[in-house]
């Protein structure tokens, strides 16, 4: 049996569904980060476990010509890329086989998409960043958390967000550093700077928020003053408050510091008002990629009555909405349906409800109204089995189901499968240099 410290020759055959290069000796199988497939290797074992070891690579005897040398100094210490160490294209294969594993192991199917869409080059898409602050050994850390720790990284460069949100995040800390504004400290609950959001939108418009442990936010002024004297095209700069203790980031109460309390952003030929709480998706252009392809499998008629599921702020529903007679949007989160009307008068469409409610319980008063298809776009978790059992009853003709989560997504089209068959998937990249990929499948009624 391998013991740790143990050197070892692997080849390398696999992918496991986070990204680590899987190889065998005999019936041992090992997991080693950042090893690719075709590789051979030298790794030591840093772990042993009953099935099976996890090593770190020493030296790579035969390198895949898919290999990359990661752009960003953090990449390996920062917890938000895993597949920097491929290229894109290769990141886009290790997904695809992932996807098409999970479908096999969960669902019990043989489902093969019939497109992968990416980016150009999966890089600067992020509209949406927030870092912690803290001290370590007197020193002020901004950044994102070390691999699964809630150690900082001090940010000097990312390449998933445009490279002016990182030239902000590093104005702050000067700022911050200059005028010794407290940092709040998670042990102590004292302190006063917790958290930075940087929030964009298609026009490389900037809202900036700082997140407080109380009520003052010192030298405000003047950080007002130079952030916008340095980046022009920030029209927002928010303080929020929070002062509860926990993993939760935004308080419930804020003020306006600068400009205006939102961000107007853009999908397709809609136009969304979005605050600092608002939930809207971070890959802009990957995200027009898949409503457009929701279109495509819903198929649209102007006289089909459409029921949106775990709908947000309402941007498919209302993407939908010019196409189909009537829509109905149903979100248990009440915010997230106040600013789905905001943005259905902003885009002065009339022919879209929204209601607030958990899905399974609110959807029964939609449908009697003759619908003729539902899209379902739930969190992680997936759907609830509550609903899987009234969607089985009822049996509208076609489900289009937008997924986070292979896995669960997997799952639910299993349970699904008694009554619906899997038509069409596409898997849509919105997350390049990490190991998750989004789905949309198409299903429809069993004859």
């Amino acid at each position: 049996m391998y013991k740790q410290n143990d050197i070892v020759n692997l080849n390398i055959s696999d992918y496991s569904h986070d990204g680590y290069g899987i190889g065998r000796i005999g019936e041992v199988v090992f997991f080693i980060p950042y090893a690719i497939i075709e590789e051979e290797i030298e790794a030591r074992i840093v772990k042993v476990e009953k099935n099976f070891c996890v090593g770190e690579i020493l030296r790579i005897i035969k390198k895949s010509a898919k290999r990359t040398n990661p752009i960003c100094q953090h990449f390996k210490d920062c917890g938000g890329c895993d597949l920097m160490h491929l290229s894109y294209q290769e990141q886009l294969h290790f997904k695809t086989i992932s996807a098409l594993n999970t479908f096999r192991k969960i669902a019990k199917m043989n489902i093969y998409p019939d497109e992968v869409m990416g980016m150009d080059e999966g890089l600067y898409y992020r509209n949406k960043v927030q870092v912690p602050f803290s001290v370590y050994k007197g020193h002020v850390k901004c950044g994102y958390y070390r691999k699964k720790t809630h150690d900082i990284i001090d940010l000097e460069s990312c390449y998933i967000a445009p490279l002016y949100v990182t030239d902000i995040i590093k104005e702050v800390k000067r700022i911050v550093i200059k005028k010794r504004i407290s940092i709040y400290d998670e042990k102590s609950k004292h302190g006063c700077l917790r958290h930075l959001l940087i929030r964009t939108n298609y026009k490389n418009e900037v809202m900036v928020v700082f997140i407080t442990n109380g009520n003052d936010l010192p030298f405000a002024k003047e950080l007002v003053a130079s952030l916008t004297t340095s980046f022009p095209q920030i029209n927002s700069i928010m303080q929020n408050i929070n002062n509860k203790h926990n993993n939760v980031i935004l308080g419930d109460k804020h003020k306006l510091l600068f400009g205006k309390d939102f961000l107007i952003d853009k999908i397709l030929d809609l136009q969304f008002k979005v605050s600092h709480y608002s939930f809207f998706q971070i890959n802009r252009l990957q995200t027009e990629k898949l409503y457009l392809k929701v279109l495509e499998y819903l198929q649209p008629k102007n006289k089909d009555i459409v029921v949106d599921c775990y709908c947000g702020v309402g941007t498919i529903a209302l993407t939908i909405a010019k196409y189909v007679k009537h829509i109905y949007g149903i979100e248990v989160v009440a915010s997230a349906i106040d600013d789905a009307n905001i943005n259905k008068e902003l885009n002065h469409i009339e022919n879209a409800t929204f209601i607030v409610g958990k899905v399974e319980e609110e959807i029964d008063k939609v449908l009697d109204k003759g619908i003729t298809a539902l899209v379902v776009d739930p969190p992680r978790k997936g759907l609830d089995v509550t609903l899987i059992d009234k969607l089985k009853e009822v049996r509208v003709p076609t489900i289009v189901y937008v997924s986070c989560n292979i896995a669960t997504l997997a799952r639910d089209l299993e349970r699904l499968s008694t009554v619906y068959a899997v038509k069409n998937v596409t898997l849509v990249d919105m997350f390049p240099q990490t190991a998750a990929i989004e789905g949309v499948v198409k299903l429809n009624l069993k004859v």
